[in-house]
């Protein structure tokens, strides 16, 4: 069985593009799951009528990036009159 340098090519460079994705996921999930708990919680505290804390991009991006501390912080701001 011969294997040309052509199918050698294509295994590696199906390696690494798989490696690469892998990468991706791998600091991708963590963001997206962080966010999506942030906004829960920004919905639970709307829901209730607790805080009426805005859901939109910016406190995603807060809540993803800084996680229980980015939530904290945007309860803050919002107790506060900042707007976000």
């Amino acid at each position: 069985m011969v294997m040309g340098w052509g199918l050698i090519i294509a295994l590696f460079a199906s390696f690494l593009i798989a490696a690469a994705i892998f990468h991706i996921l791998r600091k991708l999930i963590p963001l997206v799951v962080h966010g999506v708990l942030g906004l829960a919680f920004f919905w639970l505290l709307n829901y209730f009528g607790i805080l009426l804390v805005p859901i939109d991009a910016a406190t995603f991006l807060i809540a993803a990036l800084g996680g229980v501390l980015g939530v904290v912080l945007v309860i803050i701001l919002t107790f506060l009159g900042v707007p976000l």
